[in-house]
């Protein structure tokens, strides 16, 4: 077995490692509730939201991984990793804000109740999503040109 076949694995070993050890500092950093609501109480409260919102992360994934695949894209062409990664945070921003304005809830809670989910601070967690969201446009003109 040479190192080649080995570095991806490595890699994924140290990736995982690293987020582990982020989370569990994070986690402890966390604030405990949010407007007199414990966090309990606020992942409850918003927890179909929070699973619809990961769903579409993972499908924004799956949407660039399938260009991949099935659109002929070759793995040097940038366009389906714009498009995935775009609807990856565009997605899961757009259901924590509008699920709970139509269930007669406050946005804040659920985008609040899904970085504690993630075990982040929502700093980091929507500075992620929002850099995905901010590449779509990017990735649906490559599309289209």
């Amino acid at each position: 077995m040479d190192i080649d076949s080995i570095r991806p694995i490595l890699s994924g070993l140290i990736g995982a490692f690293v987020a582990v050890w982020l989370t569990s500092r994070w986690e402890k950093s966390l604030p405990k509730g949010l407007a007199g609501k414990s966090n309990e109480d606020v992942t409850h409260q918003h927890k179909l939201t929070v699973l619809i919102a990961n769903a579409l992360f993972f499908t924004g994934l799956g949407i660039g991984l399938a260009m991949y695949k099935l659109g002929g894209y070759l793995s040097t062409d940038m366009t389906p990793l714009l498009v995935g990664f775009g609807f990856s945070g565009f997605m899961p921003i757009l259901a924590l804000v509008a699920i709970p304005l139509v269930r007669g809830q406050r946005p804040i809670e659920a985008l609040y109740a899904f970085s504690v989910g993630q075990k982040s601070p929502m700093a980091v967690t929507y500075g992620i999503l929002g850099v995905g969201a901010a590449m779509l446009p990017f990735g649906l003109y490559r599309l289209g040109a």
